[in-house]
């Protein structure tokens, strides 16, 4: 990881330093909550903090390419029993040429219990209803370990083009990851087993979301994100996220209801 650092050019909003340094905030943030205030909710919402503080307004520079983006941060006003998911990202992506998508990923979210292997809160009856619902949903996993063993590339040159011979036995390992809900409910493990299935989170935003991968983008999945339809339930947290490619023009109008959601930092 500390390579990836220094090969990375000079430009600090390279998209190499910029995944770098969201998974060094993302480990600080998961040692800092473990274990006085090892709640999900807590966590999500300091992590989504800085990770708004890390990116918004950026110009951040891809291979023949460069990405701005604009964060707008949103929890339910009230506690409610109708929680529809934990988290729903909502991108809105305006490509280099002229086209422009909206989608919605969804995201149930678990904790490992202390001194265990396992994730408690996960339900198999809200994994099934959510990715029934949203097919392309993601369960977003805490570890205060170390995750190792996922589905992503194992050595150095994978993920960054290149590496000594020395690093001939390094592994990549962050805090946060991600597993589709439709196979975690399938495989129907509640414990660290399913990091076999993961990917980085910081993978998952930077490489897939910002590109408009591995959404879901039909009326009903964005109106119940954005609270206009409650006949399921709304997501706790609401993130709005803005990107625009190769020098588009940056759309940064999102229509939620505010009787239900307020912002926070």
């Amino acid at each position: 990881m500390k390579f990836i650092k220094q090969v990375a050019s000079g430009n600090r909003d390279n998209m190499k330093i910029l995944s770098f340094e969201l998974e060094s905030l993302i480990y600080t943030h998961i040692k800092e909550n473990y274990p006085e205030n090892w709640n999900r909710d807590h966590v999500t919402r300091s992590i989504f903090s800085e990770m708004k503080k890390l990116f918004h307004g950026k110009k951040i520079h891809t291979p023949g390419d460069t990405i701005r983006t604009e964060w707008h941060l949103h929890q339910l006003k009230k506690d409610s029993d109708s929680i529809f998911g934990d988290v729903c990202i909502i991108m809105q992506i305006s490509y280099h040429d002229g086209q422009i998508m909206r989608g919605a990923a969804y995201f149930d979210i678990a904790e490992k219990e202390p001194s265990k292997n396992t994730f408690s809160s996960l339900n198999k009856n809200r994994l099934r209803k959510l990715s029934s619902f949203a097919p392309h949903s993601q369960v977003l996993l805490y570890d205060y370990d170390p995750i190792t063993g996922m589905a992503f590339p194992s050595t150095a040159e994978s993920v960054i083009g290149y590496h000594p011979h020395v690093w001939n036995n390094w592994v990549p390992y962050t805090h946060a990851v991600t597993v589709p809900a439709n196979l975690a409910f399938n495989l129907g493990l509640k414990t660290t087993g399913l990091y076999k299935a993961s990917v980085p989170f910081s993978y998952q935003l930077c490489y897939r979301y910002l590109y408009g991968l591995d959404l879901d983008f039909n009326k009903q999945q964005l109106e119940t994100a954005d609270g206009f339809n409650t006949a399921r339930g709304n997501p706790k947290f609401l993130i709005h996220i803005s990107a625009s490619h190769g020098g588009a023009l940056l759309l940064d109008n999102f229509d939620f209801d505010t009787s239900r959601y307020s912002e926070f930092e």
